[in-house]
């Protein structure tokens, strides 16, 4: 009986640290690189996610967030795990220097992407609200005039499309 609980508990120990991940945030952000550049997309993904997980308040857990926002949309097509990491990294880390900038990738893959106008309008709204002197603010203005137009259909743009039209 003894026997057995031993080894139960041999087997255990083993399992658990074999399952543990002692490398540093800039090990794991590396690796989750590496194995992006070798086309190991979906390891990739994985580490980054252990990452965010394990290090939540390191700097490149932020880093590693818009990564996966850049995946989701570049690689995987998958516009509302990119919104949702975008919005993510703008709500836990406002003060971050890439906030504003996922703020506004969130809203612009809404508005010109998945096409989802409302949704769009709240979250150029937030950036406004939350970074009312950030040089995308101009951009964010020209997004809501503009919401749900056709290219043609944007004033300020009709120039350059009537000039390129007749260059052809």
């Amino acid at each position: 009986m003894k026997k057995g609980l031993l080894l139960f508990l041999s087997a255990v120990l083993l399992l658990t640290w074999s399952c543990s991940d002692n490398r540093s945030p800039e090990m794991m952000y590396d690796d989750a690189g590496d194995l992006y550049r070798d086309g190991k997309i979906h390891k990739a993904v994985k580490t980054y996610n252990k990452l965010t997980d394990t290090y939540p308040d390191n700097t490149l857990s932020v880093k590693a967030t818009y990564k996966l926002a850049e995946i989701y949309a570049g690689d995987f097509q998958d516009y509302r795990s990119c919104i949702n990491r975008y919005q993510y990294l703008a709500d836990e880390y406002p003060s971050d220097p890439s906030a504003p900038k996922a703020r506004f990738m969130a809203a612009y893959t809404l508005a010109n992407i998945v096409k989802n106008y409302e949704e769009a309008r709240e979250e150029y709204k937030k950036f406004i609200r939350d970074y009312p002197d950030h040089p995308l603010v101009e951009s964010v203005e020209f997004e809501l005039r503009n919401l749900g137009k056709q290219l043609d259909e944007i004033d300020e743009l009709k120039g350059i499309m009537q000039n390129n039209s007749s260059e052809k």
